[in-house]
């Protein structure tokens, strides 16, 4: 009985070229992004969001205070004639957003290293 190795190759051979065509069969297609230094070394990142009263429409000129989780004061941003503020806010830790002193109304944040707008509005104390 005579064995015929190309019959064997040529399946293997067509179903690895399948396999590259559609980023299989191990051929360097993983690409990872790696932050660069610059954007590891920030120490703030930016939050937008807004708040609203009790009419369910912007709250202008409403200050938004940041805090930290065990309550210092880290800064204060202030919203526009729509009631959306940008705080600039430490990167990588955890924040409350809040809009007097602090209340079961804040918003409680794990900050990365990128700026993000909120999903979410906060309520304007009255």
């Amino acid at each position: 009985m005579t064995v015929r190795p190309r019959l064997i190759l040529v399946p293997a051979l067509l179903s690895s070229l399948l396999l590259a065509g559609c980023g299989g069969a191990g051929i360097d297609v993983a690409q990872t992004s790696q932050a660069s230094p610059q954007a590891m070394a920030s120490a703030s990142v930016q939050l937008e969001g807004c708040v609203i009263n009790s009419a369910w429409s912007g709250a202008a000129g409403t200050a938004v205070h940041v805090r930290t989780a065990d309550g210092r004061l880290v800064g204060t941003a202030f919203t526009n004639a729509s009631g959306v503020f940008v705080a600039t806010v430490p990167a990588r830790t955890t924040v409350v957003l809040g809009t007097l002193a602090p209340s079961a109304s804040d918003m409680v944040l794990n900050t990365g290293s990128s700026s993000v707008s909120l999903g979410g509005c906060l309520f304007a104390d009255l």
